[in-house]
């Protein structure tokens, strides 16, 4: 039977995650991650969102970072899209300013996989890319999408929400 252990370790550490708290948080919302972005944007004047997800758990919460002339500001909604805080969180940083809205990219990203966004970042190598999370039932897809929104690539997600 010792033999057989290093087989069931390497069994689990492939299985998926698990995302069904994640899931439930989706159930629960009354605004998509795609609306949560542009409320977080009505909120902080003359802004355009950057990254956003959606936090699941005991008390499940939408983060959007935005920016708005030179400052990055930090904006988290409930699940029924009611803004809790809205901060502003130091300077902006890089990015790309000929993108398509991020609530566009987020919309696009659930279409191509029939599911519902719940992370988008910037792509680590290219700021113009969009990596954007997108749960179909319980499993987690990426899409990465170019500046234009036309798909770059979709595979199942190896980050564990």
């Amino acid at each position: 039977m010792k033999r057989l252990a290093p087989l069931f370790i390497s069994i689990a550490a492939c299985a998926s995650p698990d995302h069904t708290t994640l899931r439930a948080a989706v159930d629960q919302s009354e605004v998509s991650l795609a609306e949560t972005v542009e409320l977080a944007e009505a909120t902080v004047q003359y802004s355009a969102g950057v990254n956003a997800s959606l936090h699941s758990g005991v008390d499940p919460v939408y983060t959007v970072a935005t920016v708005a002339t030179g400052t990055r500001h930090d904006v988290r909604l409930d699940l029924s899209g009611r803004v809790v805080s809205a901060i502003a969180a130091g300077g902006a940083g890089g990015g790309c300013t000929t993108s398509i809205s991020l609530s566009e990219a987020l919309t696009r990203a659930e279409a191509e996989v029939g599911g519902s966004a719940v992370a988008v970042v910037p792509d680590d190598d290219d700021p113009c890319l969009r990596e954007i999370q997108v749960l179909v039932d319980t499993t987690l897809w990426e899409v990465k999408l170019g500046p234009d929104g036309a798909l770059i690539e979709k595979e199942l997600s190896d980050e564990d929400l």
